[in-house]
């Protein structure tokens, strides 16, 4: 695996495709956890939209700089810090009924809960497939709650 990516929700306005790329996770000295991640547009073939301005030599340098800037890949930050969720990690308001910090939430994760969401767990199981699959599940969670 080179990356972390996945198709999302198509853009909201110009229905065009998007993927998610995951660009960085981190964890602070808290223990609270950021992630970023870069939204590209893409066209039907799945090429990020810059690449085919860029690549095309009919255009000019104006029309190659407009578009690549209404096409520019979108860099999206979510943190648990201050974040609450409820008892399916769905984000909440913070008093929600049930709610939780959604740091505790993401330290409650079993290997059970990880099986149960369909991932292959055994004694082979490398943590860092695990870790790449909960990161692209979060990218997709935040797409489900229109965050992407």
């Amino acid at each position: 695996m080179n990356t972390i990516k996945a198709p999302i929700s198509d853009e909201p306005v110009t229905s065009f495709k998007r993927i998610a790329q995951h660009e960085i996770f981190s964890i602070g000295p808290d223990l609270n956890m950021v992630q970023q991640v870069r939204v590209i547009t893409v066209d039907a073939k799945g090429q990020p939209l810059t690449e085919r301005i860029s690549a095309d030599q009919t255009l000019t340098l104006e029309q190659r700089l407009a578009g690549l800037q209404r096409y520019a890949d979108q860099i999206v930050t979510r943190q648990t810090a201050g974040a609450f969720v409820d008892a399916t990690g769905l984000v909440v308001a913070e008093g929600t009924a049930g709610a939780v910090p959604q740091l505790a939430y993401f330290q409650a994760i079993t290997l059970g809960d990880l099986k149960a969401k369909g991932l292959t767990v055994n004694d082979e199981t490398s943590f860092a497939s695990l870790l790449y699959a909960l990161l692209q599940g979060e990218i997709l969670n935040i797409d489900a709650r229109s965050g992407l």
